[in-house]
């Protein structure tokens, strides 16, 4: 499979399959946040979630994911902030 990054920007270009296999991707969290809903409600929360996933991939600012060591020095600032 490809990284989620080159998906999503295949995605924004109409591209189903790359919809397909982001959506494949996060079919296990979704599953998992289903888990202490009511049978009635499951269905329907999970088109809204798979939906808001969709969604995601027009909104996603892919000019804002930091680099790695970016990401690194955030994390150690927010760990000073909980300490």
């Amino acid at each position: 499979m490809n990284n989620v990054m080159d998906l999503v920007l295949k995605a924004r270009d109409n591209d189903k399959d790359a919809m397909y296999h982001i959506l494949e991707h996060f079919e296990p969290f979704i599953q998992k946040s289903l888990k202490q809903t009511s049978m009635q409600e499951k269905e329907d929360l999970r088109q809204e979630l798979r939906l808001v996933c969709l969604e995601s991939i027009y909104q996603f600012r892919i000019d804002r994911v930091p680099g790695f060591f970016t990401f690194c020095e955030q994390v150690e600032e927010s760990k000073k902030t909980l300490e």
